[in-house]
């Protein structure tokens, strides 16, 4: 009698052991936690509410807060909080229900109104156009080199691309027909390395010319004017060739943008033919009458 009632406790404990585990294998962990990468290395985490491509994406971060970050300045989103597709288990599938979208996904284009140009773009690399419609703070892709399109002269511009830095902003200088050229000047790394060398020897003759000056105060007579005289001087073109070693450094590793406009056609400035009729009727046609001469 107790042997039954023994087991008639165990049984449900040992039915409850052997369930366990296959419940928590028909379940994969799931990872709710999405994020968004940022062109500048930034980082959010949280849930992906709104993707929308080419305009922004909505991500809600700790606290209920929600950023909205546009288009351009993403590098990639990573959407990790929704479930993985029919008949994948977490061994083939290493982020469950991850899916990544890349930067250079096609977007649908952004509408174009307003007086418009032909761009044409020159570079040794190739590069991207990018485009942001007046009023609007999403960037998207207009052409890659050499371009050849009608594009709005009123929306905003900037170049990238493969060892492109970043252009600054710019609008096209053009009238409404007219054929601007995109020159881009690239980062020179001739020109880096040898603002950094000019800069470096500059720092050295300050540092040379500044021991002549120390030195010189402790020596009299001549000696003392000439080594003053010395470190001046050597501290004055230390500082020029620093701050012109710096300035070629900096400009030589930005991207810069020249342009070239060709006006439009001419016929288009022409005077179109009009006619108008006369505002009254013309004169009658003058009668005479006729005279006869002759004699009889």
């Amino acid at each position: 009698m107790r042997l039954r009632f023994a087991l008639c406790l165990a049984a449900p404990l040992l039915v409850a052991t052997a369930s366990t585990p296959a419940r928590a294998d028909d379940v994969p962990a799931l990872s709710s936690i999405d994020s968004v990468h940022l062109r500048n290395g930034g980082l959010y985490r949280g849930r992906v509410t709104e993707i929308v491509p080419g305009d922004h994406v909505t991500i809600l971060v700790e606290k209920g807060e929600s950023k909205r970050i546009a288009w351009g300045d993403i590098d990639k989103v990573v959407v990790a909080s929704s479930p993985p597709p029919g008949g994948a288990t977490a061994t083939d599938t290493p982020t469950v229900g991850a899916r990544t979208i890349p930067p250079g996904t096609p977007a649908a284009p952004a509408p174009m109104s307003g007086p418009r140009a032909r761009v044409h773009v020159v570079a040794p690399n190739r590069v991207i156009l990018y485009r942001r419609p007046a009023g609007s703070s999403a960037w998207t892709q207009a052409c890659t080199s050499p371009c050849d399109e009608e594009l709005p002269i009123g929306d905003t511009y900037r170049i990238a691309g493969n060892n492109v830095a970043q252009s600054k902003e710019f609008n096209l200088g053009a009238s409404a027909g007219a054929t601007v050229t995109i020159a881009v000047d690239p980062p020179s790394m001739g020109g880096i390395v040898m603002g950094g060398l000019i800069a470096g020897g500059g720092v050295l003759t300050g540092y040379v010319g500044l021991l002549l000056a120390a030195v010189s105060f402790d020596e009299r007579g001549k000696d003392k004017d000439a080594l003053l005289t010395g470190g001046l001087i050597a501290m004055g073109v230390g500082a020029v060739a620093t701050v012109g070693g710096l300035i070629l450094c900096l400009t030589s590793a930005t991207t810069d943008i020249h342009q070239t406009t060709t006006a439009g056609p001419k016929d288009a400035a022409l005077r179109e033919p009009t006619w108008r009729t006369a505002d009254r009727a013309a004169m009658p046609a003058a009668q005479f009458p006729l005279l006869f001469s002759g004699s009889f």
